[in-house]
């Protein structure tokens, strides 16, 4: 929901497409992608009253990478190496080395210099969003709810929609309760849920958005089990995705074997994809050694072949992926124990532990996308950082065609380089990604509206996405 109250540099748009936002035009890189100017939109305000000018800008990115302000982001900037502002109107950034996916790692929110504070934990933003976006904060019952207002200020234009009312509730049958009720006007719920709504009164529909937002289960390089590339192979020809799709998503959602995603476009390929084979899966488990004894179950030098699998304990979508996926294993002679989590404990087990991956935080550049998960500069068990590369996977050539790529100037090399990756990715897999969703929400009367578009979604989402995502240019039918 920041978003309604941030605006970034960089904007995302219709269709997961990238446009300039406080920014007057797209950034603008040199020849070599090692310095990017950005010329900033003139007029614009924050929530505060306070003008906009490039000193946010700049304060905002030496904060987001300073290490002493502890911001989790930092590692996604750790190739600027300064920020400037030449003038009031002009921020330049200066990189260490040439990155093709700057663009998207403009879409940070920028707050008034004043509120940003000296770490994240003691920013005056956490309680009070001070910001250049459409809406500002009303009221807020910290866990229930908040009241969002529109601005007349913003430099946008006044919203039609002029105040939005926020409810915070966890549990999915609540939501669904309070949607068919009339009680809220829409929220996000799973696609078995909101097909079950969708159509059952006049006005309630269901919406569907494309994501960039994988499942996958990290096989950590810790367990025995998974430092030969051929059994993690088997494993992912052992699991039958297509079912997950049909049954879990009712069909709201793609097959992917890899961290891309059809939203990644032209860097995506289609054909590197594990095929459903439980027979060549137990064939090169056999072939690994990891036979079935008696009781069914695989073992190897006296070690049997089972292992735990964290999901969120409140997440059904996760743990009907774990249930699914033990099941695949389970016809393959191999154990998974499912173990359902809060966020504490699958940080602190995820470095001997199996875990449902949500990924896709950021799919508006292939980089951002892929980079985190793959890397092996990532690699070490980090209680900070553990979500990425959670199955601490190490590959020169995944290293060696991450890192070209990110410095790629022209976009059809730099789209072939990620395609190759993913072939790559087929013979080294680093876990068993399974599908990529699309979102579903449900809501009441939205043929009231004019300007809903469709959007890629990231990993993160909810009413602030949705059919929402721009609910600040909607017009009155």
């Amino acid at each position: 929901m920041t978003g309604k109250m941030y605006d970034g540099l960089v904007q995302v748009s219709e269709n997961g497409h990238l446009a300039a936002s406080l920014a007057s035009e797209m950034p603008i890189p040199n020849a070599d992608l090692t310095t990017w100017t950005v010329p900033l939109r003139a007029g614009v305000t924050f929530s505060d009253g306070s003008v906009f000018d490039a000193e946010d800008v700049v304060a905002a990115y030496t904060a987001v990478r300073d290490p002493d302000y502890g911001s989790p982001l930092a590692a996604d900037y750790e190739m600027v190496r300064s920020v400037s502002a030449p003038d009031p109107s002009t921020v330049v950034f200066e990189l260490s080395y040439p990155y093709a996916g700057l663009p998207a790692r403009l879409t940070l929110g920028i707050p008034a210099t004043e509120a940003i504070g000296r770490s994240v934990t003691d920013s005056p933003l956490v309680t009070t969003p001070v910001g250049t976006g459409p809406y500002r904060v009303a009221k807020w019952r910290r866990g229930a709810s908040m009241t969002l207002a529109a601005r007349d200020d913003w430099w946008g234009g006044s919203p039609t929609v002029t105040t939005i009312h926020l409810v915070f509730v966890p549990d999915e049958n609540s939501r669904a309760q309070r949607v068919r009720s009339g009680e809220v006007d829409g929220a996000q719920l799973s696609p078995l849920v909101a097909a079950a709504l969708d159509g059952s009164a006049p006005g309630l529909h269901a919406v569907t958005n494309p994501s960039a937002d994988f499942r996958a289960i990290s096989l950590p390089s810790t367990l025995p089990f998974f430092t030969d590339p051929s059994v993690r192979v088997a494993l992912n020809l052992g699991t039958d995705r297509k079912a997950m799709i049909d049954g879990i998503l009712r069909g709201h959602g793609v097959a992917v074997s890899t961290p891309f995603t059809p939203a990644q476009g032209a860097a995506y390929e289609p054909t590197a994809a594990f095929a459903y084979d439980p027979d060549a899966a137990a064939a090169l488990l056999d072939k690994a050694g990891w036979v079935v004894g008696q009781d069914g179950i695989r073992s190897k030098d006296g070690i049997e072949f089972g292992f735990e699998l964290m999901y969120f304990a409140n997440d059904g979508l996760r743990r009907d992926v774990a249930q699914a996926f033990a099941s695949d294993m389970s016809k393959l002679g191999v154990t998974v124990r499912l173990e359902g989590v809060d966020r504490p404990h699958a940080v602190a087990g995820m470095r001997n532990k199996a875990f449902v991956l949500g990924g896709g935080d950021m799919p508006y550049d292939p980089d951002a996308q892929a980079y985190r998960v793959l890397h092996s500069s990532f690699a070490a068990y980090d209680r900070n950082d553990a979500y990425s590369n959670p199955s601490m996977f190490a590959d020169a050539e995944v290293d060696r065609l991450l890192d070209t790529a990110r410095r790629e100037p022209d976009t059809q090399i730099r789209d072939a380089l990620y395609r190759r990756l993913q072939e790559r990715l087929l013979s080294n897999p680093p876990m068993v990604t399974v599908l990529a969703l699309k979102h579903t929400y449900i809501a009441w009367d939205l043929d009231r509206w004019d300007g809903l578009l469709s959007v890629v979604e990231p990993h993160e989402h909810g009413v602030a996405w949705g059919p929402w995502w721009n609910v600040q240019v909607w017009t009155v039918r």
